[in-house]
């Protein structure tokens, strides 16, 4: 599998301890998405078994995907999810992954979408389905391994002694972060895109990736509190 570029600039997120975007939007009001579809979601989840150093763990992220279907599923009645496409084909399902690290980045870099393009796979899935507005979500974070953030921490407080505490940082304990997009095939372009990301929060706590959901939603799907 490709290693989504979005895991690669985890670290970058670390600046902001617990944040949701403003969301970007079209001109679709979230009263005309009545028929959504959630095409399987991608998950780059990282464990930290040694100092400080991740690697991606293809358990974990399949972890992560089924808690997200089934967060999702939770909130049905609240998010107009009708269904879900679930795709059995690797080599599609791989350009998927493309498609979705495309369509994100660019939102994300650019802190806009009202001249984003759906791509190619999405749009021909979506028409395939009879289905105008896809759901697609991405989760990067990481956890650590038992004893892992303990010993780091005791490391930290020993640097912290030897300079005389001029120096003492705080090992992140967990991280999670979540990217969620809606596309139309009908207009061939984005509806909704934002993000959330949540520092010392495990990205495998339904807690956490429920609450996450919620105030992406907030102020579209969800009502403002």
């Amino acid at each position: 599998m490709k290693r989504f570029s979005l895991f690669l600039c985890l670290t970058c997120f670390i600046l902001y301890s617990c944040t949701t975007t403003k969301p970007l939007t079209s001109g679709v009001a979230p009263s005309e998405v009545t028929d959504l579809k959630l095409l399987e979601p991608f998950s780059y989840i990282s464990m930290i078994k040694k100092n400080n150093r991740g690697e991606l763990d293809d358990s974990l992220s399949a972890v992560s995907r089924e808690l997200i279907c089934k967060v999702l599923h939770d909130l049905q009645g609240q998010v107009p999810l009708t269904g879900e496409i679930i795709l059995s084909d690797s080599a599609i399902n791989k350009t998927l992954e493309k498609e979705f690290e495309s369509l994100i980045l660019t939102a994300d870099k650019t802190g806009n979408i009202s001249t984003l393009k759906i791509t190619p796979v999405i749009d021909r899935i979506l028409e395939a389905n009879n289905t105008r507005f896809g759901l697609l979500t991405v989760s990067t974070g990481f956890t650590r391994a038992r004893g892992n953030y303990g010993k780091q921490v005791a490391k930290g407080a020993g640097l912290a002694i030897l300079t005389l505490g001029m120096y003492y940082q705080t090992p992140v304990k967990a991280y999670s972060a979540m990217y969620v997009m809606i596309v139309d095939s009908k207009e061939d372009n984005i509806s909704f895109f934002r993000k959330s990301y949540l520092q010392d929060k495990e990205p495998l706590d339904e807690t956490v990736l429920a609450k996450q959901f919620k105030d992406i939603f907030k102020g579209y799907f969800l009502t403002q509190s």
